[in-house]
């Protein structure tokens, strides 16, 4: 078999294949891993807003959906930490969890409620936080500060010279953590989860939107490089999605 044709057969769905499929640890009766990565011991955390943005309510879904577009090209105007808040609780924060991490609720649907990323942000022109990066933590709204600064050569290196992220206001990183969606799924779980991380980006794309700014989904990026901006290990945890977020000209 070619990989192109490797590649094909991973597309399709394996949910009606019982052979070579192992039981789950969620079927062992194992205990489900955490939504949600700890913060280290020493941390920084930063409480966000939970007060809505200006307008969310008049923001009209029909204009969202049409208007939409990558851009690559982003305003001065500096973003605040009310709408920085608002992106992060339009995409990704819990909101409700069912029983002892068997799910949680958020605004982007995910397979089985497993939502098996977290997300990081490369922080570089919003208002009320220090350049750098940062990791989200969804159960409390908050972030947990990672470093001081970064250098953006770093970031623009980690996105394949793709420099047009230096003058966005912050930069997703998305990050699988793979056995957050194996415990439930196993085997079925890996394809389970790039649908998913699609439902996060548009999520982030549209909620873009309602803060008049855009957005630009990237793919390439160098692996090893991303990871290590947020010391992952490549192997439990690794970068699967960038996504550079400005305002709009």
């Amino acid at each position: 078999m070619s990989l192109i044709d490797t590649n094909r057969n991973f597309m399709k769905s394996n949910f009606d294949n019982h052979q070579n499929q192992a039981a789950s640890d969620q079927m062992k009766g194992l205990a489900a891993p955490s939504l949600q990565k700890a913060p280290k011991q020493d941390a920084q955390i930063i409480n966000l807003p939970n007060e809505a943005v200006p307008g969310p309510k008049d923001v009209n879904l029909y204009h969202a959906l049409n208007s939409r577009r990558s851009i690559r090209k982003f305003s001065d105007v500096t973003m605040s930490l009310a709408e920085l808040a608002y992106l992060l609780e339009t995409t990704c924060r819990i909101q409700k969890v069912i029983g002892d991490n068997i799910a949680s609720f958020r605004p982007a649907p995910s397979g089985g409620a497993r939502h098996a990323f977290e997300t990081y942000l490369v922080i570089n022109n919003v208002d009320g936080l220090e350049n750098g990066t940062y990791h989200y933590l969804p159960l409390y709204h908050q972030l947990e500060k990672l470093t001081q600064t970064v250098e953006m050569a770093q970031i623009i290196e980690s996105v394949n010279g793709q420099s047009f992220v230096e003058s966005a206001h912050v930069i997703f990183y998305f990050s699988a953590v793979p056995y957050r969606a194996e415990w439930r799924y196993g085997l079925r779980s890996h394809k389970v989860m790039l649908i998913d991380l699609g439902h996060l980006g548009q999520n982030l794309y549209l909620a873009a939107e309602g803060i008049r700014a855009g957005a630009c989904a990237i793919a390439s990026y160098d692996q090893e490089k991303a990871d290590a901006l947020f010391k992952l290990d490549g192997i439990d945890e690794f970068i699967v999605y960038i996504i550079p977020v400005g305002k709009k000209l």
